[in-house]
């Protein structure tokens, strides 16, 4: 068994069945990522109006940032400030993004993590899938949320070959701005084949998005 998954967070030995999210308001929810049961854990928060005002101006004068590299977890913060266009509330977008990136290595124990910062104007990923990846981090500063499906008995083989929606005759649900979510991807080990399956928004004309991911480095 892989060093991140640990006897102290195995709640449930029973391999998985279905994908299950749980959701809460405090940072603990995402320990539940550890629990074989379950596939998805999002932290529901509000984002500051000192962050909210970095992200607009981030949207609107920087609509082609795009900052993707591995970074050390010390190092965070200046990579940040080196990246980053300079504004009166940087410092406090950048604690933000630092918060985030603090709860992921932790959980996980990483030195270092595989950060993607994005102003998006079209649609990165249309069609749902699945990661190949362990686990990975989503948060969407601004704009619409990542869509995500929470349902038993769908046959994934047609996420690779089909054409039409997986979703057409099911719910859809989309995580909210500023929501904080732990997606298990089919790298997890004991996954079972089932990582979360979920899509990019579609975006209309003129529309961005913010978006932080983290993964393992």
């Amino acid at each position: 068994m892989q060093t991140y998954l640990t006897n102290n967070y195995l709640l449930n030995p029973v391999p998985p069945t279905q994908s299950t999210s749980v959701i809460g308001h405090a940072p603990e929810v995402l320990t539940q990522i550890y629990d074989t049961q379950v596939n998805m854990c999002i932290l529901k928060r509000a984002i500051a109006p000192v962050v909210r005002t970095y992200v607009a101006y981030l949207q609107q004068e920087h609509v082609d940032f795009q900052l993707t590299r591995r970074v050390s977890v010390q190092s965070v913060i200046a990579v940040l400030m080196g990246s980053l266009p300079a504004h009166s509330m940087r410092v406090s977008f950048i604690e933000d993004v630092a918060m985030a990136i603090d709860m992921f290595s932790c959980l996980f124990e990483l030195d270092q993590v595989g950060l993607r910062l994005l102003v998006l104007n079209k649609t990165m990923c249309p069609r749902f899938h699945t990661d190949k990846v362990p686990c990975r981090l989503v948060t969407t500063y601004a704009g619409k949320g990542t869509e995500w499906l929470d349902i038993d008995g769908i046959d994934r083989s047609s996420l690779e070959t089909s054409k039409e929606s997986i979703a057409e005759h099911d719910t859809i649900q989309r995580l909210s701005e500023g929501d904080i979510a732990l997606l298990k991807g089919n790298g997890w080990e004991g996954s079972n084949g089932l990582g979360v399956i979920h899509r990019s928004p579609s975006l209309n004309d003129n529309e961005t998005r913010l978006l932080l991911t983290l993964d393992f480095a």
